[in-house]
């Protein structure tokens, strides 16, 4: 008689699937949703907005030098909106940047970025990208907005002679929670839906008004006298919003700021060094992923240039040796720097020098003039593009 088989042990089989359904729905779904997600931004990709600031603004920029209304895109920028494509009969360029590309303390035609644009003699579009207060540690987030939104095929950081050297080693790069990080890779789409909306901006003296009030509590008594020391004319601009509060304050607690690049010790100097590396490194890594020229612009800083300037910021409380007019080791760091990843570089600060001019900068701001952006746009089409003959 034939014994009966043994039953088969089917539990170790149920067990192994369901780990494996566990993982599918573990792996694939979180997968399957974020291809999703790709999809939706592919086919119903919205139009950007908030880029830099808070889309649709308007403020007064008032100061004791200057009077201008800054008028924001709805893309969120300090321009026009743009197509997410450029025109076939156009090159399109991106200028990223701080206080000096925006063209503070000029109307928005007057910035260098649109000057390039209007004296071209080639048809350029020029996107302005430019935020005051930015640093080197904040262009890699722009660059990357720019090419991802606009696809430009030139991408020009304005470097600012000196200072954003200083930037590098005053300031950490912002660190972005991982979890963060992660969202907006996995799922683009909803992060962008997700995002609050900003409040519209406050006007710029409103903001420097409340500022200076608490800045000047802050100071030292040995700084306190050396506020004392301004003149009125300063002291009066400052208090009634009218200069901005930064510029004074850092006067006052590290006056010999704009000596840092030069006189730093060398441990200060190979830090700076090695942090612009890093930074060259990946807007390059990032504009070649792209295809996009990447050019350095050396943006020419008052106090290295101009005698007037200068002497500007001397009345503001600056300690600035008249050895700053000649000192090549601001420049010298980013052309360097740039050769080493093969990154053309703008270089107009001999121009600047060469012409002298006591208009090319606010006394006390220490800003730009419009014939400071018309001077550095020349110097940026002369190495990229013709100027127009009529001009």
């Amino acid at each position: 008689m034939t014994e009966p088989a043994p039953p088969i042990d089917t539990a170790p089989r149920r067990s192994k699937r369901r780990r494996l359904f566990v993982a599918i729905c573990l792996i694939g779904i979180p997968l399957s949703l974020s291809g999703l997600d790709h999809l939706v931004g592919w086919i119903l990709a919205t139009p950007p907005r908030h880029l830099l600031f808070p889309s649709g603004s308007r403020v007064q920029h008032e100061s004791c030098e200057f009077d201008v209304v800054v008028t924001i895109s709805s893309q969120g920028l300090r321009d026009r909106d743009f197509s997410p494509l450029p025109p076939a009969t156009k090159r399109r360029v991106v200028a990223i940047g701080d206080s000096f590309t925006f063209g503070w303390g000029v109307r928005a035609e007057e910035s260098w970025p649109k000057v390039v644009e209007n004296l071209a003699n080639e048809p350029w579009e020029v996107i302005n990208f430019g935020f005051p207060g930015a640093s080197p540690n904040d262009y890699s987030p722009m660059i990357t907005a720019a090419l991802d939104h606009f696809s430009p095929s030139i991408v020009l950081v304005g470097t600012l002679q000196g200072d954003d050297l200083i930037q590098l080693v005053e300031q950490e790069p912002a660190e972005i929670n991982w979890s963060v990080r992660t969202r907006e890779w996995v799922f683009p789409t909803l992060s962008g839906w997700l995002q609050p909306t900003p409040t519209t901006m406050e006007s710029y003296r409103s903001v420097f008004r409340k500022s200076q009030a608490y800045l000047r509590s802050t100071l030292t008594p040995s700084q306190q006298r050396r506020y004392r020391q301004l003149s009125p004319r300063v002291r009066t601009a400052f208090e009634a919003g009218l200069l901005n509060p930064s510029l004074v304050h850092t006067a006052m607690t590290n006056p010999g700021r704009f000596v840092q690049p030069v006189q730093g010790a060398t441990e200060w100097r190979s830090n700076a060094e090695s942090r612009f590396r890093r930074s060259v490194r990946e807007w390059s890594s990032r504009c070649r992923a792209a295809g996009a020229r990447l050019v350095m612009v050396i943006v020419p800083d008052g106090p290295y240039v101009s005698e007037a300037s200068r002497q500007g910021m001397r009345l503001v409380g600056y300690d600035v040796p008249a050895t700053l007019l000649k000192t090549t080791v601001c420049q010298e760091v980013v052309t360097d720097i740039c050769s080493e990843f093969d990154v053309a570089v703008i270089d107009p600060v001999a121009g600047f020098r060469e012409a002298a001019a006591d208009g090319d900068y606010f006394e006390l701001d220490g800003h730009f003039t419009p014939q400071g952006h018309k001077r550095l746009a020349a110097a940026v089409i002369r190495e990229i593009g013709e100027k127009k003959q009529s001009d």
